[in-house]
């Protein structure tokens, strides 16, 4: 499968797939170094949160290949690595491809509508490839991974005790 995408601002591909003249940064452990800072972290799993050095961001990037696809945001006009997106199958078959996505921005990127533009590529991606479903796990405490989701159109499809959003589901079928 074809895993590439771009939008106005970014190139996405697979994030082995670069060659060194296409990215700024052709090392993807210090691509994840630079991008997956305690900021960008805090509200990762316990286990992926904190600071990444050389030997985490290998570890890291190893889990990522044995149990995802993972994807590299590269700005169009620098060639600067900016994102990720990691994404895997979830569900029953029978009713659809679902897949639970994961994404995260440069902490340099943020508020620049990167991280928005990136998950509307994403989706029209998913819509090409015949994907029925996107889920997407949200901390209630990260308002901006939040609004991104509501700026794609996605819906809470689940709410702790406090009525805050946790899943977000976006219905490719309908």
């Amino acid at each position: 499968m074809n895993y590439n995408f771009s939008t106005n601002r970014l190139i996405v591909k697979e994030w082995h797939s670069y060659e060194p003249k296409d990215i700024a940064q052709p090392d993807l452990v210090k691509v994840v170094e630079n991008i997956l800072v305690p900021e960008v972290t805090k509200t990762f799993p316990i286990m992926w949160r904190g600071k990444y050095d050389t030997r985490r961001a290998k570890a890291w990037i190893q889990e990522q290949d044995s149990d995802s696809k993972t994807l590299l945001a590269v700005e169009r006009e620098t060639k600067k690595p900016i994102g990720l997106i990691n994404f895997f199958n979830v569900g029953d078959k029978s009713r659809g491809t679902y897949l639970r996505l994961g994404y995260m921005l440069s902490k340099v990127m943020w508020d620049q509508g990167f991280a928005t533009e990136f998950v509307e590529g994403f989706i029209h991606w998913c819509k090409e490839n015949k994907i029925s479903t996107i889920l997407a796990r949200v901390e209630p405490d990260n308002i901006a991974s939040i609004r991104v989701l509501e700026k794609n159109n996605f819906s809470s499809e689940r709410t702790d005790s406090n009525g805050i959003s946790l899943l977000f589901e976006y219905n490719l079928l309908q």
